[in-house]
């Protein structure tokens, strides 16, 4: 074992460990040894990613890429500066690659389809939600990504409805899921049942218009005066204000 080999373990284990800075001087000291030490500059991109240095981590994991394959987590990593640099067509390709069944462990895909998302991708999005939630039922952002992205594809409203309520049920007390499950609720007309689902959330905790007026209708249409008065001026507060990413209102 050389004493790169010695340092890429010690910086290894550094990052997983959450220490990255170090992680990062590790590498860099294994890197002075053999400038093209493969584990070495994928460690020393990723450090550098996690510490928000984006053109240091984008250019030591294209070196990586070009003297060995990465390994997924530096993959994904590399999907992820080169969407964010605009490089839309090698971001589809990496993430086309990780995408296949067997080639992405179980803790990445929950990134995987965030940043298949952000592609737009969105059916390979749905399908990695899909395989995570059947890897991990207990998961229930898989679930709730399955109805965000299900809504992107104009599927059923059944459907979106479904898996929110699955995501609802897992978390009863996470508030865009309850949100979400009331909004498609009142969209197919069962206003009641929307108002029964969002009577108990705070109105300070909404803060999208888009969300609050599909709310204020249910709350108009099944006569419920003092949700609709409290939803009423808590869009007064926020008006054309709009959730942000994969959202509540599943209009972003």
């Amino acid at each position: 074992m050389t004493s790169a080999d010695c340092l890429y373990r010690i910086a290894a284990e550094r990052f997983d460990e959450g220490e990255f800075a170090n992680a990062l001087r590790a590498a860099h000291d294994g890197l002075r040894r053999d400038r093209y030490h493969p584990g070495l500059l994928q460690v020393y991109g990723l450090a550098a990613f996690r510490l928000g240095n984006p053109p240091v981590a984008l250019e030591a994991l294209e070196t990586a890429s070009a003297v060995a394959p990465l390994d997924p987590l530096a993959r994904l990593a590399l999907a992820e500066l080169h969407l964010l640099g605009g490089w839309r067509r090698s971001a589809a390709a990496a993430l086309r690659f990780l995408a296949e069944p067997g080639r992405c462990p179980t803790p990445l895909l929950a990134d995987l389809a965030r940043l298949c998302g952000a592609l737009g991708a969105h059916r390979a999005a749905f399908k990695v939600c899909r395989r995570l939630a059947r890897l991990r039922s207990w998961y229930h952002p898989a679930h709730y990504g399955m109805a965000y992205y299900s809504a992107k594809l104009k599927r059923p409203a059944a459907r979106v409805i479904r898996h929110l309520r699955v995501a609802h049920t897992l978390a009863p007390g996470v508030i865009p899921y309850r949100v979400a499950l009331a909004g498609a609720l009142a969209d197919t007309g069962r206003a009641a049942e929307a108002c029964d689902l969002v009577r108990p959330v705070p109105a300070e905790a909404l803060g999208c218009s888009g969300c609050l007026g599909r709310l204020l209708r249910a709350a108009t249409a099944a006569g419920d005066a003092d949700l609709e008065a409290r939803l009423r001026a808590r869009l007064d507060d926020v008006r054309d204000r709009r959730c942000g990413g994969p959202s509540e209102c599943f209009e972003a």
